[in-house]
């Protein structure tokens, strides 16, 4: 497996990951009002958009290879 096609996988599975344990953050926090919950969401909403960025970033470089 290349390096380009591992990392296409990788940052597309860990998106995918931040996404559901954000969903599942924000569902915890409307059922409990838990301030854990909330921070678990807020912090996986913005690994998810830096993620997001990383993978822009990586595949206009990985283009090349």
């Amino acid at each position: 497996m290349s390096l380009r096609i591992f990392h296409i996988v990788f940052i597309s599975a860990s998106i995918g990951l931040s996404a559901f344990v954000a969903i599942w953050g924000g569902r915890e926090f409307l059922a409990t009002r838990s301030s854990a919950s909330l921070v678990l969401t807020i912090a996986f909403m913005v690994c998810g958009v830096l993620l997001v960025a990383y993978a822009e970033r990586a595949f206009r470089k990985l283009r090349h290879l």
